[in-house]
């Protein structure tokens, strides 16, 4: 980044602070990118962006993860390399937490020598008078402002500008920064958050608002999308059928076929875009308001039982989107969580075209509550799975402040759920059309008959037909590809006992984390972690899913 800095002679300013101070908010209004959301979720940053400031275009502004005190996390080193970089630094912090969020700052920072400016944020929750502001402007001898980062006005931002343009040595320490007002953090608690601070209320209510996050949705996208089913079949997809019946057999199987990419990537779109949607709006809703960082820390001690802390849900939660996503969140947890979070999410974090693509199985099989004890089994079993592999005790990490919970801000919603839909419509669906020709042609060319007779045996042991095993193949590619399992508008699974077909769903889950995913660990953590996290998964999915073959033939027997 500085060679690039360097190279067009600007000059660059990096923007510090605590996590859920606003520092991604302040960066989206001072430079015009559109690269962050004003979010209240901790961790809501897990790379660098830049930008020039609006005002004036040879500043160039780095938007830094948020620091977290005495933290190893990937986050916390890629905003303290950045610091040691930049000579000027603009230190983000809460206005009601100011001394503390400064003598955090100075101490893991080195701010000495350094210009700096200070941008108090959440002056809508704590605006001290002028007598105050001038006490704290004459001992830090620097800029400050003070502003509400999630609704800046023009004159704020020029206001802030000028105060980067102008920013002053720093030259204090600690022993002077304790003599600051302490401000009035914990001022503003609500009944909420009190709620969840209690000691087993609060937990229980996390717990109950996190089920909430996601049955809702998941619910209402099952109602939407079985009712459209049916209305769609007669309105175009049965007359497109008939259209081709004369076509030459390859077209019709690549198109219309058991994995046609008409008929099943239709299905596969009406089942996971309303998921998509909903649980994306749900999670934008929670993070907006600030809501998801008083549940996962109010699930900490629960938490810590599986070796994670509470910090390490956020991830986990965002892999009920997208575990590609949540993977790079991961870069948040502490260096000792991070593979115990990255194994939860492979795991039990079911994304939104898996939670799709389960919810059509399920209601093709004429059994749609069947998603509740799934989805239940997935978690819980995950949990077990990453308690017996990541053996590493957790420690409570101490928290600064939690984030204000205050309004929804639509803008931020409507920006989130954009990329969302993007990156599902211009990622996820063409890569499903790919699976569903390249299905196609395995099938044509017989190859698929050979596949399902290599995994027949696995099948076997589980009492699962062979005819399965495409379903379960094409799932470790992606997470949908089990909708293959739908094939001829579920031909398959109304040949299944109830049981079975709960337990080839599991499998298909479970078996492996997409090669997607994968990838992406294999990214972040090295080939070896990959393979690892491969090779334990694939066991504890057969060892369990073997017990609950057993078990469920037993109890419907």
């Amino acid at each position: 980044m500085l060679t690039e800095q360097k190279s067009e002679s600007l000059e660059a300013a990096a923007l510090a602070g605590l996590e859920s101070v606003g520092k991604t908010a302040l960066f989206r209004h001072l430079t015009g990118h559109q690269t962050g959301v004003e979010t209240n979720v901790k961790g809501s940053t897990v790379t660098i962006s830049s930008g020039a400031l609006k005002d004036d275009s040879t500043v160039k502004i780095f938007d830094t993860p948020g620091i977290r005190f005495k933290d190893d996390s990937v986050t916390t080193r890629m905003a303290l390399n950045q610091m040691k970089d930049l000579n000027k630094i603009i230190l983000v912090v809460k206005a009601s937490n100011l001394k503390d969020d400064l003598l955090v700052l100075e101490e893991q920072l080195g701010l000495r020598g350094k210009n700096v400016v200070v941008i108090a944020t959440h002056s809508d929750k704590y605006q001290p008078n002028e007598e105050e502001k001038q006490y704290v402007r004459t001992l830090l001898n620097v800029p400050v402002v003070w502003c509400n980062s999630r609704s800046l006005s023009h004159e704020e931002q020029q206001e802030i500008g000028k105060a980067v343009q102008t920013s002053s040595v720093w030259e204090l320490n600690n022993n002077l920064l304790s003599f600051l007002p302490s401000g009035v953090e914990g001022e503003t608690t609500n009944w909420l958050e009190k709620l969840l601070a209690k000691p087993l209320v609060g937990p229980v209510s996390a717990l109950f608002m996190v089920i909430s996050m996601f049955a809702g949705p998941v619910f209402a996208a099952y109602l939407f999308s079985s009712y459209l089913q049916p209305i769609s079949e007669k309105a175009w997809l049965n007359p497109v059928k008939e259209s081709l019946i004369n076509a030459p057999d390859f077209i019709q199987v690549v198109l219309i076929g058991n994995y046609g990419a008409l008929t099943l990537g239709w299905y596969s779109f009406l089942w996971a875009f309303p998921v998509v949607f909903l649980i994306g709006l749900s999670v934008a809703v929670t993070e907006e308001t600030g809501i998801q960082e008083h549940i996962t820390y109010a699930l900490n001690p629960w938490l810590m039982k599986i070796g994670l802390s509470g910090r390490d849900l956020i991830p986990v939660l965002t892999g009920f989107g997208c575990n590609v996503v949540a993977v790079m969140q991961s870069r948040t947890c502490s260096s000792c969580t991070r593979a115990s979070c990255i194994s939860l999410i492979s795991f039990g974090s079911a994304c939104s075209y898996q939670i799709g693509a389960s919810l059509s199985l399920f209601g093709s099989a004429g059994h749609p509550l069947m998603f509740i004890p799934y989805i239940f089994l997935l978690f819980i079993v995950g949990a077990v799975h990453t308690r017996i592999w990541e053996k590493r005790s957790v420690s409570l990490a101490p928290v600064p402040s939690l984030p204000y919970l205050q309004s929804v801000t639509w803008r931020g919603v409507k920006f989130r759920l954009m990329g969302i839909m993007k990156q599902f419509l211009k990622q996820a669906m063409p890569i499903f059309i790919v699976i569903c020709i390249v299905a196609s042609l395995l099938e044509f060319f017989e190859v698929m008959k050979a596949m399902a007779a290599l995994f027949s045996p696995l099948l076997t042991l589980f009492s699962l037909p062979a005819e399965a095993a495409p379903g379960v193949i094409f799932s470790i590619f992606r997470k949908d590809g089990m909708m293959v399992l739908n094939e001829g508008e579920g031909a398959l699974l109304h040949t299944l006992e109830t049981w079975q077909v709960f337990v080839v769903v599991y499998l298909a889950s479970t078996l492996s984390s997409c090669l997607v995913t994968l990838f992406f660990i294999y990214k972040e953590m090295g080939l070896m972690h990959a393979f690892k996290v491969l090779g334990k998964q694939m066991t504890t999915s057969v060892i369990s899913t073997l017990l609950l073959a057993v078990f469920l033939s037993a109890l419907f027997h």
